[in-house]
């Protein structure tokens, strides 16, 4: 459980970071795909966040309005939290019965969608579209669209279609390339995923600790 509100927040910043981009004569496919997520009031996206202890991680957010539903799961372990007309909810999929609940935590004033729109105003005009290309890797080959931040990032979209795949970012200065694969993305989430869990509420148990990974 290291990673709660501060990963949902961070992945916030990650898709504004893949979709952030400057406006061009001809629409590309980024720019496209930025058009709808800037327009979105539903949103999921899952997508490996790399190699743990335990193995290979992905993380899965879903937003509709202000209810948020992130799952992490490394295929051994996976931990579920709920954010619910304000109030936060976790629990192990593997144990449903038991729960932490922790209510008036102010979670209730946090705009999601305009937490986007403001990381999108501060980085909008900071990278430029390059050009675009196509490139194999593993025998499949992709549509790339290649962008930098005027100074010595290269931000390199993949695409599969019209399905980005993989973003690469690379520090020309440090020669470091960080990659993120997209499982999947759409624009529909499903009521479902923000049902909240019943059972026996730990809750005077944890709470402590729940409260600290919501702060961290």
């Amino acid at each position: 459980m290291k990673k709660t509100i501060s990963s949902i927040l961070v992945a916030a910043i990650l898709l504004v970071s893949v979709f952030s981009i400057n406006a061009f004569a001809d629409t590309n496919k980024t720019e496209a795909l930025f058009d709808k997520v800037s327009n979105a009031t539903e949103l999921s996206l899952t997508f490996t966040s790399g190699d743990t202890l335990l193995g290979s991680s992905t993380d899965t957010v879903h937003v509709k309005g202000n209810n948020i539903a992130y799952e992490y799961n490394t295929g051994f372990l996976k931990v579920m939290v709920i954010i619910k007309d304000g109030t936060a909810y976790a629990y192990l999929p593997m144990l449903p019965f038991f729960y932490v609940k922790l209510a008036n935590t102010g979670l209730i004033k946090i705009d999601v969608w305009q937490i986007i729109k403001t990381a999108f105003g501060i980085t909008k005009g900071v990278t430029q579209y390059v050009g675009a290309s196509t490139e194999t890797v593993d025998g499949k080959e992709y549509y790339v669209e290649e962008f930098n931040d005027r100074a010595q990032t290269t931000l390199k979209f993949y695409y599969e279609g019209d399905t980005l795949k993989k973003l690469s970012v690379i520090d020309s200065k440090t020669g470091s390339v960080q990659n993120t694969l997209f499982d999947s993305y759409s624009f529909s989430v499903s009521d479902s995923v923000f049902a909240t869990p019943s059972g026996l509420d730990l809750s005077i148990i944890f709470s402590w600790l729940f409260s600290a990974l919501l702060a961290g």
